[in-house]
């Protein structure tokens, strides 16, 4: 299974990657590179970063990289994470998101360069940091004292294929599991066991106190291309709900893993079949997305079709109960705004699209990070763009809101805090 994300960008329809060209593309860039390095004197030119990249100590704080019609957000801070672009990197990208712990005084964020660290909320000041096994590409999980044991936790996955339990405080390692395949979702607990899943197909069911291997549901890995996605796990009562991408969505026991049922969703479409978000439950309806069908909207008992809105290049999505609307983004044509019939409100198309985050709500608003671009804030009613934030390189990872902030990693490798304006 080739991992498109990893590839240098969309372009069209999805199925046309632009990922074999990368090797012309370095070998043009290299030469580019060298003939700069002679003319300049050799070593003076170190400075060097990709193509529309800035140097880290240049990245723009200030409120002009906000463009749109009103000011919505501000930078309370930044942290540099990445102290430079991968020699090679056409297109370097950061999937990385954060979280924070409960009593809000610290964020949690890891990185490319293998580092996992705490920050203060208030100012960005690092508590500690701990280098684990591989690149961070998923969000972490945050477990108050006396959940997995007498202290506080935060679990994280790394393309290493490990789940590291760390201690909150300190950063000391409590636990560790190595999985088969990079992880890339976020961990969730449900009672006494914490669910996570690999980028290879695989759902495990481990004990949250001590990292053992309880039991663990396998699919077969798909042929082809595949969209570089970050699937969680719904559990509900003793029931568990998991997207694969091979284009089907599963129900398992809780406590065993053994299947109850499947549900194909991908349709006829043979190519990037993914079902690359986490499920949603409202009500007795289980919302799920799928890249080559659309949005659905099933039955939670046993997987029947209520409603399904097809949508081209459908990606990952979010629920605003209480309003009865689902916020979901297209590659290739934007942020869509429905309700929980699977009715379009609105839809607005995004300068730059391609690969986008989940939608995260703020408030009135809506934030969608645009690997292509950056961040783009959006009127939840109507779905007009308010404001832009270019970070530097676009964003990949999703922007996460807690404790009076949105943070967000750009992938140039700057950590920012934003607060409302």
């Amino acid at each position: 299974m080739q991992d498109c994300r990893r590839c240098t960008g969309f372009s069209g329809e999805l199925g046309q990657k632009r990922g074999h060209s990368r090797g012309v593309a370095s070998f043009r860039l290299l030469g580019g590179l060298l003939a700069g390095l002679l003319l300049s004197g050799g070593c003076a030119a170190l400075g060097w970063h990709p193509p529309g990249a800035r140097p880290l100590s240049k990245v723009p704080l200030a409120a002009d990289k906000f463009v749109a019609p009103r000011a919505v957000l501000q930078v309370a801070w930044h942290r540099p994470l990445v102290s430079k672009i991968e020699f090679f990197a056409y297109k370097p990208q950061e999937f990385s998101a954060a979280t924070t712990s409960t009593d809000g005084e610290l964020v949690y964020i890891g990185s490319s360069t293998k580092i996992f660290q705490a920050l203060r909320v208030s100012n960005g000041e690092q508590v500690w940091k701990r280098e684990l096994t591989g690149a961070v590409s998923s969000e972490p999980l945050y477990l108050g004292a006396g959940m997995a044991g007498p202290e506080a936790l935060v679990l994280v996955g790394d393309d290493d294929g490990v789940l590291s339990a760390l201690d909150a405080k300190t950063g000391v390692t409590k636990w560790s599991y190595r999985a088969r395949g990079p992880i890339h979702s976020q961990p969730v607990l449900h009672g006494a066991l914490v669910y996570v899943t690999s980028s290879e197909g695989r759902v495990y069911g481990l004990d949250v106190r001590t990292g053992k291997w309880v039991w663990q549901y396998d699919r077969e890995t798909t042929e082809g291309f595949a969209i570089r996605g970050s699937a969680g796990v719904l559990p509900v009562g003793n029931r568990v709900y998991s997207g694969f991408p091979d284009g089907y969505l599963a129900c398992l026991n809780a406590e065993t893993g053994e299947v109850i049922w499947t549900r194909q969703l991908s349709g006829d479409s043979s190519r990037f079949t993914d079902v690359d978000s986490t499920p949603v439950l409202v009500g007795d309806t289980l919302y799920v997305s799928c890249f080559a069908g659309g949005l659905y909207a099933l039955d939670v008992k046993d997987g029947s079709t209520r409603w399904r809105y097809e949508l081209e290049a459908a990606g990952p999505f979010t629920i605003d109960a209480a309003a009865q609307r689902v916020y979901i983004v297209s590659a290739t044509q934007g942020l869509f705004c429905l309700d929980t019939k699977g009715r379009k409100v609105w839809q607005q198309a995004m300068p730059q699209q391609g690969e986008l985050s989940v939608p995260t709500q703020w408030s009135s608003y809506v934030l969608v990070a645009a690997a292509s671009s950056g961040l783009h804030v959006f009127d939840k009613e109507t779905g007009e763009l308010l404001q832009f934030f270019d970070p530097g390189q676009g964003a990949t990872g999703r922007p996460v809101v807690a404790a009076g902030r949105a943070f967000l990693l750009s992938n140039a490798g700057s950590f920012f805090a934003l607060a409302a304006h």
